[in-house]
């Protein structure tokens, strides 16, 4: 290397850095940039001499730079030793990407010269070795087997997929490795890409992991992105990737382009200034890969197309709870495989529980998402107090190592139910006799959240309807219900007051905004609230039996109002414009003190 620098130090001697000359006018003029390597973010001074009066001319054009003239002036050049009065302009240069690039001359016979821009991390070659530590040596690697290099030398593509035969629907990882040489291949022009439509690429690395290596004594930087491969048929197959660049080729003979890929930067850059980047896709060699089908034989029933090494776990919170209150069961799926197909309901129906439809989250442990962990969450409520067990969870999956289907299941899960003791529970206590011995029948609880803070008091045992957060609807009835005892009157007890009005506008906005939770939880403590205090009884008493005597028919409407209270915060139920019309005018009659 230390030749290399000595060439590069007696140019610069011999002729300003980044020379062009021409002979413009008959009068001598030429073009210098300083420096001609700058780092993204920098900018470049484009210098203009000249002799004689230099005609006008305009800015070069340049894909990449930015040229800005910074100003005019007059002065001295030095020739032979000799003053000779020139002209100067200055220009500025800023690049917006990396790369090597070519500005024409400005003059009309000027040739161009030559401006590096690299990225902040690369090194600058032109640092003399005492002025910083050597750099690390690059590693010396052949190009793996198969391999060949492209665009006369300057770009290589190889994919690494599996030597095994995969299966259907498995997701396995793909590296795809692009090399270029720098200088010589100005950009890569988009991810790189699966050729044929009988494979699915996903979740390719955007920020590839980059290295250095020397290949048949060159420097090459060397980007990896990493991928997940599936098949989406069975057979043998013929399988590449490519990958857009945009390249400087060389019209230099073979012996000749031998001799310049062992120069360095300096003397390699001159050889390309004056090449025009052309835009070319690369293809890696063809790998051969056989895809099998999945086995019909001893199938489960419950498979969902799962294909990979799984291990599964569950668990259950809180582990007590109080009759009417929810916990949360969730099942842990973690391992390796196609985790776009690991899917389950967990329990459909469990007797003495209220279910809701699972939903699910899953957090990759890899770039590409193929190893990880996915968890289904369920939320169950217990209708009757005890200690209740939970069946464990089976999950089947079709393990390609062992090839043959495999299930996993979990233990059971026992937890405690206690008798509730506020909370307003309507599902606790709908096995409970009614005053009247009607049998109770159904379900109206409304649910509070599914991990409420941790109680630190008594105090904390209020129903949910007595708390502060709860009380701004409620509040606006307060006024309704403190002229309850003028309800003997017939005009008045049909009359809605300006503070229900406030309410039912409250719950007629939540309905045009298709705001189905706040729009039934609203509803629900309204008219618990006004229950609790038409019929002089805590609201935690009332039951669905409770309803349905003291209202009818009518409690059979607002049982299942509640109903829908308690699915619109947990299965995300969003009825449509009509069934909330419907619920409005149930909650006005009520509100306006409908006769039980």
């Amino acid at each position: 290397m230390h030749w290399i620098r000595v060439s590069f130090a007696m140019l610069c001697l011999l002729a300003p850095a980044g020379y062009a000359m021409a002979q413009a006018d008959d009068a001598l003029a030429y073009e210098t940039i300083e420096p001609v390597r700058i780092k993204l973010g920098e900018s470049a001074t484009l210098r203009v001499t000249s002799f004689s009066r230099l005609k006008a001319f305009a800015l070069p054009s340049v894909s990449g730079l930015v040229f800005e003239e910074i100003r005019r002036s007059d002065g001295f050049d030095f020739i032979n030793g000799a003053a000779i009065p020139a002209k100067f302009i200055l220009i500025r240069v800023t690049p917006q990407f990396a790369g090597v690039f070519s500005i024409p001359g400005l003059t009309p016979n000027s040739r161009p010269i030559g401006l590096e821009v690299v990225n902040g991390d690369e090194p600058d070659p032109y640092t003399w070795r005492s002025q910083q530590p050597a750099p690390p040596p690059v590693p010396s690697v052949a190009l793996p087997k198969g391999v060949q290099l492209q665009a006369r030398g300057a770009a290589f593509v190889h994919l690494a997929i599996p030597t095994r035969a995969i299966y259907v629907g498995e997701s396995v990882p793909v590296d795809v490795d692009v090399g270029l040489r720098p200088g010589i291949v100005t950009s890569v022009n988009g991810l790189p890409a699966l050729k044929g439509s009988d494979f699915t690429f996903d979740n390719p690395s955007k920020q590839p992991e980059r290295r250095e290596e020397s290949i048949e004594g060159s420097t090459f930087v060397v980007l990896t992105w990493h991928g997940a491969l599936a098949a989406v048929k069975p057979g043998d197959f013929s399988l590449s990737a490519q990958a857009p660049l945009t390249v400087k080729m060389s019209s230099l003979s073979a012996t000749d382009q031998a001799v310049a890929s062992r120069l360095a930067w300096p003397l390699l850059q001159n050889l390309y200034n004056g090449i025009a980047p052309r835009d070319l896709t690369i293809e890696s060699s063809a790998s051969r890969l056989k895809v099998l089908p999945l086995p019909t034989e001893g199938q489960p029933e419950n498979f969902s197309g799962a294909v990979g090494e799984f291990r599964v776990s569950s668990d259950a919170a809180p582990a007590r709870v109080a009759a009417g209150e929810p916990l949360t069961l969730r099942l842990h799926i973690s391992g390796a495989g196609n985790f776009d197909r690991v899917h389950s309901t967990m329990l459909d129906h469990l007797d003495h529980w209220k279910t809701y439809p699972a939903k699910s989250s899953f957090t990759p442990s890899d770039a590409v998402g193929y190893q990880g962990e996915k968890v289904f969450e369920q939320p169950l409520i217990a209708a009757q107090p005890g200690e209740q067990s939970i069946p464990g969870l089976e999950f089947s999956y079709f393990n390609p190592n062992t090839r043959r289907y495999e299930r996993a299941q979990t233990p059971p899960i026992t937890v405690t139910v206690t008798t509730s003791l506020a909370g307003g529970s309507l599902d606790a206590l709908a096995g409970a006799p009614s005053p009247n011995g009607a049998a109770p029948t159904g379900s109206a609880r409304g649910l509070r959240p599914d991990h409420p803070p941790a109680r630190e008091s008594v105090g904390d045992l209020r129903p949910l309807y007595f708390r502060v957060s709860f009380l701004a609807v409620p509040a606006t009835l307060a006024l309704i219900l403190a002229g309850s005892g003028f309800a003997v009157r017939p005009g008045a007890a049909r009359a809605t007051s300006k503070a229900a009005e406030r309410v039912l506008a409250q719950l007629d906005a939540a309905a045009r905004a298709g705001d189905s939770s706040s729009f039934f939880e609203a509803a629900r403590t309204a008219l618990l609230r006004t229950f609790a205090a038409r019929w002089q009884m805590p609201a935690e008493q009332i039951t669905v039996a409770e309803l349905k005597a003291r209202l009818g028919t009518t409690g059979e409407d607002v049982e299942r109002l509640l109903v829908l209270a308690e699915e619109a915060r947990y299965s995300h139920d969003r009825p449509g414009g009509t069934d909330f019309q419907r619920w409005l005018g149930l909650i006005r009659g009520q509100l306006a003190g409908e006769r039980e």
